[in-house]
């Protein structure tokens, strides 16, 4: 075919020619060999095909059945590095594909010696609501899992499952790697009211433990759990999670580089000796708990909330950020905001080039314990801390010691509190418009964005705390909205509390809380987990070629003289 002129007398490039060969290709690239399964408990069958009209029957099913190609190491067991092997040679799903689940129960679900080269996504048909008992992932990689309930509670009879969802570093099958979990709702029970302190004991499991690196936890929502989401392994994200009701820790970072940002943890119960925290860290070395350090880690736009309704049965005193047994090293603490009934606001017990910036930290009520501090002290071998920066800390105390530096913090006490803040007794900690604390922050180190996203600074100089003020404020307060605060006598002054002379004085529960949160999994011992790409990389250089060609060709025929 001879191409004809345009009206220049020129014929089109032949990048058009190209590009229209390339464009298919891209698409392939992208998607190559992926294909969608259906698993459907109520109109499939064990001898289906997995086809839209021909479903499967459950998830566990699917996998007991050796449905899924994987990889193992030829000999275990398992080594980093070791030579791989098939699992389930010539299963019809792969790498790449995605087993869509539609209503009913699914069963427990094991995942093993399923090691992928390219994510495999077990998710939710839309509109629909699948069903499992829990969660267990060991000797595997590259999976995403979306879109799920997970409770016990959807068995008959209900039978206590120690953590719900556990991804696990097997001693001889190796790590669970490069998980996501998202959008799930996990839960023991839907309604834990009538639970007495004997019930929460023997009842609650734990919600998410992930022991190894690079895993993604987002958007999950989980309920009525002892522990909710420990971590472990390094560099870890936990976002947009919420942890409602719980008798352990909220959340637990105990690995190097996790990130922890914008989860909502609210309503402790106080049902046993844990002394319970928002959220809890502590370093293990040679010579245990207190002897190593936990590095680079950050606590990011998290909102701690010891209690919502003040007639919470066995309502507890919550810690909020508890790091008692250092060395933490190159933290970053900022936009949190705590609201507890604790003199540990946000406390460091050695701590190396720790940054705490704009957090507001409150108490919830004006009886002891309290009122909430940030503080840095020494490590309690005596260690100082060192190179820390406190600043732009809306705070009701401050309790640091000389090793770093502290600037534009504003102390404040209840008055100021229900006087500066939107809504003090319904938690919204949102500025008022006419609070000292606007335009009076430090620009250095200040996080660019607030707690809500808002970008700093508003107006001529950063706000101190968490929220930067603006004129619409979110109709929800930006974190729970929940019920109001109770009353109660003064709290002491600040000085009557630098020491601390709680009945915990700042120790972490590290031996028993591990045991509990480990309950669960007695084959385990740690975890290697990791965000997964979607697209193969001829996929994307085949994008970008084409996109090269389309605008190279777009500049010929806006100029057609060149």
């Amino acid at each position: 075919m001879i191409a004809r002129a345009d009206e220049h007398g020129k014929r089109p490039s032949c990048r058009w020619l190209v590009l229209l060969l390339l464009v298919p290709g891209v698409c392939a690239g992208m998607n190559a060999g992926a294909t969608v399964f259906y698993v459907d408990p109520v109109n499939g069958s064990p001898a289906g095909d997995g086809s839209h009209d021909r479903p499967w029957q459950t998830l566990q099913q699917v996998l007991e059945a050796g449905l899924v190609e994987g990889r193992q190491c030829q000999q275990l067991p398992y080594q980093p590095g070791c030579t791989m092997e098939p699992t389930n040679p010539g299963a019809p799903v792969k790498a790449g594909d995605t087993l869509r689940l539609l209503d009913g129960y699914h069963g427990e679900i094991t995942v093993m010696d399923a090691y992928l080269t390219q994510p495999l996504t077990v998710e939710a048909e839309p509109g629909h609501g699948p069903r499992i008992k829990s969660l267990r992932c060991l000797g595997a990689g590259n999976w995403i899992f979306r879109g799920l309930s997970i409770s016990p509670s959807h068995a008959d009879p209900y039978q206590r499952v120690g953590t719900l969802v556990m991804i696990e570093d097997h001693d001889f099958r190796g790590p669970c790697q490069s998980v996501t979990v998202e959008d799930c709702r996990i839960f023991s029970v839907e309604d834990s009211s009538s639970w007495s302190a004997a019930d929460w004991n023997d009842l609650a499991c734990s919600g998410i433990q992930v022991q190894g690196p690079d895993c993604v936890v987002r958007g999950n929502h989980l309920l009525n759990v002892d522990f909710g989401i420990s971590v472990s392994g390094p560099r870890a994200l936990v976002s947009g999670n919420t942890i409602e009701n719980f008798a352990g820790d909220g959340l637990r970072g105990l690995g190097d580089h996790d990130v922890f940002e914008n989860n909502l943890v609210k309503n402790c119960y106080d049902v046993n000796q844990n002394h319970d925290d928002g959220f809890q860290s502590w370093s293990t070395g040679a010579n245990g708990v207190g002897s190593g350090e936990v590095v680079g880690v950050v606590l990011r736009g998290n909102t701690i909330i010891n209690y919502t309704d003040p007639s919470q049965p066995h309502r507890g005193t919550l810690q909020g950020i508890g790091c008692f047994d250092g060395f933490y090293t190159d933290w970053v603490v900022e936009n949190n905001v705590i609201i507890t009934d604790h003199w540990h606001g946000i406390t460091f017990l050695g701590a190396r080039n720790l940054r705490m910036v704009n957090n507001t930290v409150v108490d919830i009520n004006q009886v002891e314990p309290g009122p909430a501090w940030i503080r840095v002290g020494p490590h309690k071998d005596g260690t100082p801390s060192s190179g820390w920066v406190v600043r732009n800390n809306l705070v009701m105390s401050l309790q640091l010691d000389d090793t770093g530096t502290a600037d534009h913090n504003l102390v404040i006490d209840f008055a100021w509190a229900g006087r500066y803040f939107v809504d003090y007794a319904g938690h919204d900690l949102h500025l008022a418009a006419d609070s000292p604390a606007i335009n009076t922050g430090a620009a250095e180190l200040a996080p660019d964005i607030d707690h809500d996203g808002v970008v700093r600074p508003q107006g001529g100089a950063v706000d101190i705390g968490a929220y930067e003020w603006v004129e619409d404020t979110p109709p929800d307060g930006g974190d729970d909205g929940g019920q109001a605060t109770d009353a109660g006598a003064d709290a002491n002054s600040d000085a009557e509390q630098v020491a601390d002379t709680g009945p915990d004085a700042g120790t972490s529960d590290s031996a028993a809380d591990s045991e509990r949160a480990d309950s669960g999994s007695p084959e385990s011992s740690g975890c290697s987990c990791g965000t997964a790409a979607s697209r193969t990389p001829g996929g994307m250089l085949l994008l970008l070629l084409a996109i090269w060609l389309l605008g190279s060709t777009r500049r010929r025929l806006q100029h057609p003289e060149t």
